[in-house]
């Protein structure tokens, strides 16, 4: 302890006798402490023996779901409702945000999640992986205002700049479009992971969407 430090290396302002009084309430402190806590998870299998058992059973799940390694991207809402932790609503919710944003490209997107509390996505993140990741990306040279509106990282004003831009301008390389418009380094890395620059045929030019098709 950090008292227990301090004293030795004040000790020299004491007689040992005092030193070693004081040393000796400290170690009793300390193991007056571990009782306490002791009895305090005895008397709290006594009192709630089923919640004690349920959070062992939770955490023994919680481990063998960890081992097994789930897909974000693949399981659907009744799966996810089916693990501890996740009820409906959570489970609807992550759906809903995995759908809107074109698949998570990083379990730590499930932070993002609307209504999950610190402790709840901490557990549950170690259960999953993200497989093989964005399943549907936005073209930027082919996808229409109303796509990149609705996408929940670029919404009304991302997407103003990027067709403002993609209408008068012609995109080699989703890096390109950084330097072109207002978006700050931290707004374009969540960006970029949803964006291409896609291959035009030549028949399919005169179709382009316009602004606010």
């Amino acid at each position: 302890m950090h008292l227990e430090w301090r004293i030795h290396q004040d000790s020299s302002g004491f007689s040992g006798q005092s030193v070693e009084i004081l040393l000796n309430a400290l170690h009793e402190m300390d193991a007056s402490l571990a009782r306490n806590e002791n009895s305090q998870r005895l008397y709290d299998a006594e009192l709630y023996p089923a919640t004690v058992q349920r959070r062992r059973e939770v955490k023994k799940q919680g481990n063998r779901i960890a081992n097994a390694s789930l897909n974000i991207n693949k399981m659907d809402s009744a799966a996810l409702e089916a693990l501890p932790r996740i009820g409906p609503k959570v489970a609807g919710r992550i759906c809903r945000f995995r759908a809107a944003l074109g698949g998570f490209h990083s379990v730590e997107q499930l932070r993002e999640v609307w209504g999950m509390h610190p402790d709840q996505v901490e557990a549950i993140i170690p259960w999953f992986h993200k497989g093989e990741g964005v399943f549907r990306f936005l073209c930027l040279n082919q996808a229409s205002w109303k796509e990149f509106q609705s996408h929940p990282y670029i919404r009304y004003a991302g997407a103003n700049a990027v067709t403002a831009y993609r209408d008068s301008h012609h995109l080699k390389q989703v890096e390109d479009l950084k330097s072109a418009i207002p978006v700050t380094d931290s707004l374009f890395r969540r960006w970029s992971p949803y964006l291409r620059v896609c291959k035009i045929r030549s028949d399919a030019v005169a179709s382009t969407p316009s602004k606010r098709d």
